[in-house]
């Protein structure tokens, strides 16, 4: 026994991947927030952001799966186990010293819908306020930024299509979400709903793969370089055009890119 521990720990010494990468509790965990990420038609998890993980997964050698959790779990779960990679999630003030930010992956806007008949006109946060409820995901980060200005209109539930059935039914005046993540959402109901009406844009967020400070330094790093290989090598660029053109196929919308980015 001893013997094979002199062994396992040579081993270790001449590999090309750490062992404790092995051993450790890596977890990779996202949300469910089409195009980004989402489960697709096959039971599996698919999305823009999710191949250019697979492209990172390819590079190290990594086999880790995939799991999609609502926002609010997956952020306690990273701060409670430390090797955790997450994506896609917006860069704030409020967490940017809680975590190391590996990649930007796209940008999006936080925008405010309302009922396509309605006669709602918003302006600006003063006449978000007056509304009886706003419809908002739990755990969110959209839900974290009205909490934090003060709103208590706000009504939360466990995922994006629940958020907008609330508003299809009347049960709240407005949400919150993007123009493809609400495309995606309408798409993927049995019963073709009547599309939202924008009402107004509240701010714009760069999108990250990101880990915990917490994370080691060594899992780290591997990752940061990895990101900055297939980045230069262009794969990522390639990810986002084919990525911009099946968005247009599929759903008939134009999506801007800023090299391996997407704005919507």
């Amino acid at each position: 026994m001893q013997k094979f521990g002199r062994w396992l720990w040579l081993w270790c010494l001449l590999a090309t991947s750490p062992c404790w990468a092995a051993e450790s509790s890596f977890r990779i965990i996202t949300v469910d927030e089409p195009p980004a990420s989402f489960i697709g038609s096959g039971g599996q998890v698919d999305g823009f952001v999710v191949d250019m993980v697979k492209a990172l997964q390819r590079e190290l050698n990594d086999q880790t799966p995939m799991e999609l959790m609502p926002e609010g779990r997956a952020m306690l779960t990273a701060q409670q186990d430390g090797n955790v990679l997450l994506f896609s999630f917006s860069r704030t003030a409020e967490r940017e010293a809680l975590y190391h930010w590996i990649l930007p992956v796209l940008q999006k806007r936080w925008q405010i819908y309302v009922p396509a008949k309605s006669r709602l006109e918003l302006n600006n946060l003063a006449d978000l306020r007056k509304l009886s409820a706003i419809g908002v995901v739990r755990g969110d980060v959209r839900e974290s930024y009205l909490v934090q200005l003060g709103f208590t209109n706000l009504v939360a539930v466990t995922g994006h299509q629940q958020n907008l059935q609330m508003l299809h039914n009347g049960r709240v005046q407005a949400i919150i979400a993007d123009s493809l993540e609400l495309a995606y959402l309408l798409r993927q109901q049995e019963q073709q709903q009547t599309i939202p009406k924008l009402a107004m844009t509240l701010r714009t967020s760069n999108v990250y793969l990101m880990m915990p400070k917490a994370a080691d330094p060594q899992l780290l790093q591997r990752w940061q370089k990895a990101a900055k290989t297939i980045q230069l090598r262009g794969e990522l660029e390639q990810i986002a055009v084919l990525w911009q053109q099946r968005i247009q196929q599929e759903l008939n919308i134009n999506v801007q890119r800023d090299g391996h980015m997407l704005q919507f």
